[in-house]
C-alpha cells in the first residue's frame, strides 16, 4: 500500500473516530436532559410524564440504566400502580451492581408497593415482603442516608402485631431525624401501635360558622359522621332531608353530623342561604383552603366519612347521597349500639 493511500485511510478512520465521539457526546447530552427534565417533572408530582421522561432517557441509554428504572418505579409510587412499582424497581436492582444508594432506594419502593398491596389484599404474605425489601434497603444504605427506611420498617412490624420490633425500628428513625417528615407519626405509633392496623382519623381542626372548634380529639367518645357537600352538587342536595331526619333521630345520642363544604369564596353568601333555608342545624364548615378534604382524600362528591368513638374510620361512601346508602345507616346504627 503506497503512502497517499495509507494517509487516506488513515485520516478517514480519524474522521470516523471523530464523528462517532461527537455522536456519542451527542447521545450522553441527550440523555442527560431528558433525565434532568423528568426529575423536575417529578418533583413538581407530575408523574405521569415524569415516567414518559425517564423510560425515554432509558431508550437513550441503551434500555440498562438503572438510574432510570429506580426513578420509574418512584414515579409509578406516586402513580401507586403498585404491581408496576415492584416489576419496575425489580429491574433497576439487578442493573445497580454495588450503587448503594439506588439498591436502597429500589428496595424502599417495592417494600411500600408490598406494603399497600397487603392493605389493598389483606395479606399477610405480602406484609413479610415488605419487612424483608426494608430491611435489603438497610443492609444496602447502612448509614441511613435515605429517609424513613427504620419507620416504613416499624410500621410493617406493627401491622404484623409484632409492635415491641416496631417500636425499637420507629425509636431508630426518631434518633437519626428527630424532626424528619414521619418523626411525628412516629411518635404517635410508639403511643398506639393500633394506629399502624386502623385508619384513624388524619388530625383537623375547624371553627364551624358558630363558632365551634372540633378537632379529632374533641370528637373522641361519639360516633361522627363528616358530610363533604356542596350547594352547587345535585345529590348533596337531595340528601338534605335524610341527613335533618337522622340528625333529629339522634339528637339524644352520641353523635354528630359535621358538614364540610366545598363551596367557593365567591358562594359563601348562597352557602349560608341554602343552609339556614334547610335548617342544617349541625355544625357547618366551609373548606376554603380544602385543607379537610385533602387530608381525607375527598375527591368526589358527596362523600360521607364514618369514624367511631376512637376516631377510627369505620365506613366511607362516595358519589351517592345518603338516603341512597343503606349500609351507611346500617353502619351508623351498629356504631351508635356499641
Amino acid at each position: 500500500m503506497n503512502t497517499g493511500v495509507r494517509r487516506t485511510l488513515a485520516g478517514a478512520v480519524a474522521a470516523l473516530v471523530l464523528a462517532v465521539g461527537a455522536r456519542a457526546q451527542v447521545v450522553k447530552s441527550t440523555f442527560e436532559e431528558e433525565f434532568e427534565k423528568a426529575r423536575t417533572l417529578l418533583s413538581r408530582r407530575e408523574y405521569f410524564e415524569a415516567l414518559k421522561g425517564f423510560q425515554k432517557a432509558n431508550q437513550l441509554a441503551g434500555g440498562t440504566c438503572a438510574a432510570c428504572f429506580v426513578s420509574m418505579a418512584q414515579a409509578m409510587v406516586g402513580m401507586k400502580t403498585w404491581a408496576n412499582v415492584v416489576e419496575t424497581a425489580q429491574r433497576g436492582i439487578a442493573l445497580a451492581a454495588s450503587d448503594a444508594r439506588l439498591l436502597a432506594r429500589a428496595h424502599s419502593y417495592r417494600g411500600l408497593a408490598f406494603q399497600a398491596l397487603a392493605e389493598k389484599d389483606n395479606e399477610q404474605a405480602k406484609l413479610r415482603d415488605a419487612e424483608a425489601e426494608f430491611r435489603a434497603a438497610l443492609v444496602a444504605d447502612p448509614e441511613s442516608i435515605l429517609a424513613d427506611l427504620y419507620y416504613n420498617l416499624g410500621v410493617v412490624l406493627m401491622k404484623q402485631m409484632r409492635d415491641q420490633e416496631g417500636i425499637a425500628e420507629l425509636k431508630k428513625e426518631i434518633a437519626i431525624r428527630a424532626n424528619g417528615t414521619t418523626a411525628d407519626e412516629a411518635r404517635s405509633l410508639i403511643a398506639n401501635p393500633r394506629r399502624a392496623r386502623e385508619k384513624y382519623a388524619p388530625d383537623f381542626s375547624l371553627v364551624t360558622t358558630a363558632g365551634e372548634k372540633f378537632t379529632v380529639e374533641s370528637l373522641r367518645g361519639k360516633v361522627v359522621l363528616l358530610d363533604f357537600w356542596g350547594t352547587w352538587c345535585a345529590p348533596c342536595v337531595r340528601a338534605v332531608p335524610s341527613l335533618r331526619k337522622l340528625q333529629k333521630e339522634h339528637a339524644q345520642d352520641a353523635f354528630l353530623i359535621l358538614g364540610i363544604s366545598s363551596d367557593p369564596d365567591k358562594d359563601e353568601s348562597k352557602w349560608r342561604t341554602f343552609i339556614e333555608k334547610n335548617g342544617m342545624i349541625w355544625p357547618q364548615y366551609r373548606d376554603r383552603g380544602r385543607d379537610v378534604l385533602s387530608a381525607f382524600g375527598v375527591h368526589a362528591f358527596p362523600t360521607y366519612v364514618l369514624l367511631d368513638a376512637e376516631g377510627i374510620e369505620r365506613f366511607r361512601v362516595s358519589g351517592a347521597g345518603f338516603h341512597e346508602s343503606h349500609a351507611l345507616g346500617a353502619a351508623i346504627e351498629q356504631q351508635l349500639k356499641r
